[in-house]
């Protein structure tokens, strides 16, 4: 036997494939597959397996939903040791025969020994405590940290549980700024927004324990709009009241977000409540280390949805009308299955966001009112004094915008 694949995600959670020379595992829920999974969000052939020289090659086979390894999209991908790959609700970590560079870098908590911030950082926490919170599967990873699904021990709750990457917790200065930023968000409570339930700093790990809201980010909804066709204006319209006024609220408190994009904002599955999570999280991060986040050159947050004034890098021009921006790139998006502006690069990007004009979405999406695109084109001003002035002047547009249209939000 090469190795094995272990499910530690999903309704088959503990079942085990074993993986042998010139093997080809076809993966899926359907009968004709080898692993004939139960999760209904997996294609009925999703990808195959295929063992060959001691290689162990994952190919998707054009399924719906994607192929992810270690919470990056895969189309073709070389396997090791320790990888975690993710189709539908399902979650197998790849278990070889050989050396394991997870196996020889693992990190217990509290240790002394510094935690790994490469691809495959994270896996040693699955399965261990952090304070009271059981670690579970990874449910995403991004240029700040790793979110799990965590079991909070003392009240038997789930909840979403971040942890940072480890510059944040071994530098004093970063810390610190950490510290302020969760406790001035920790009391803040609103219908819209992602609760925060605690923070802290475990040996080499400072994490956060959210609320753990049980449906799909907006990132994931936009993916579809190219396969399925534009979503329906009243979805976006519905979206963004209920980020207006998590927004009114916040403002309200003094805190700004600073990094609103469709990653960020959540739609809970039993009411399709819109939800805006990692309030506060950006400001957090705007220390001397904020540039290790990403590559060098590149901005922090998503810049496609940036205002054009956080382009600039600095914090200084940064109120409650960049949220806004961010929120109307959002809606935008969800309009027309594209962000306002996509360059070639970065530079691109960036030149776009601060001197193009944006189609206007009726361009995609014929039945959107003129009154609601009015509201998302205003959102979207370049100069923060042409946008509504404040969360509440937005929240009044909008919600004019559904009483005209005679739905109930």
């Amino acid at each position: 036997m090469i190795g094995s694949l272990l499910v530690i995600a999903g309704p088959d959670t503990n079942v085990k494939f074993e993986l042998d020379e010139g093997q080809v595992l076809s993966v899926g829920r359907g009968a004709d597959t080898a692993t004939r999974l139960k999760d209904p969000q997996v294609s009925r052939k999703h990808c195959e397996i295929k063992v060959e020289g001691g290689r162990i090659v994952l190919t998707d086979l054009g399924s719906a939903a994607g192929t992810m390894v270690n919470g990056k999209r895969v189309t073709t991908h070389t396997l090791r040791s320790g990888d975690v790959i993710q189709i539908g609700g399902t979650q197998m970590r790849l278990h070889s025969e050989g050396p394991s560079e997870h196996d020889a870098s693992t990190v217990l908590i509290g240790a002394s020994s510094r935690p790994k911030d490469g691809p495959d950082a994270g896996e040693e926490l699955v399965g261990k405590k952090i304070s009271h919170y059981l670690i579970g599967p990874i449910l995403a990873r991004g240029t700040t940290g790793i979110i799990f699904k965590a079991t909070d021990e003392q009240h038997n709750t789930e909840v979403a549980f971040k942890v940072l990457r480890s510059i944040y917790a071994t530098d004093d200065d970063e810390m610190q700024r950490f510290v302020r930023a969760m406790k001035t968000m920790l009391p803040l409570r609103h219908p819209n927004l992602v609760s925060l339930l605690g923070a802290g700093r475990v040996g080499n790990y400072c994490w956060m324990a959210m609320e753990f809201v049980d449906g799909e980010s907006l990132d994931k909804v936009i993916e579809r709009i190219g396969i399925a066709g534009m979503l329906d204006w009243r979805y976006a319209l519905r979206v963004a009241i209920h980020i207006a006024r998590a927004l009114e609220y916040a403002h309200g408190q003094n805190s700004i977000h600073r990094n609103i994009t469709p990653t960020n904002i959540i739609v809970r599955s039993s009411d399709k409540v819109a939800k805006l999570s990692d309030l506060m999280f950006a400001k957090a991060l705007e220390g001397t280390h904020a540039k290790h986040v990403t590559r060098p050159g590149e901005l922090i947050g998503e810049v496609a949805y940036m205002a054009p004034e956080r382009t600039h890098g600095g914090a200084a021009d940064v109120d409650g009308r960049s949220d806004i921006y961010g929120l109307g790139a959002t809606v935008y998006a969800l309009l027309t299955g594209r962000p306002p502006f996509e360059g070639t690069s970065l530079i691109d990007t960036v030149q776009k966001i601060r001197s193009a004009e944006p189609v206007k979405p009726k361009k995609y999406q014929l039945s959107t009112p003129d009154l609601f695109e009015g509201v998302v084109m205003q959102m979207l001003a370049k100069r923060p004094q042409d946008r509504q002035a404040s969360a509440t002047e937005l929240l009044t547009s909008l919600e004019r915008v559904a009483k005209f249209q005679g739905i109930s939000v």
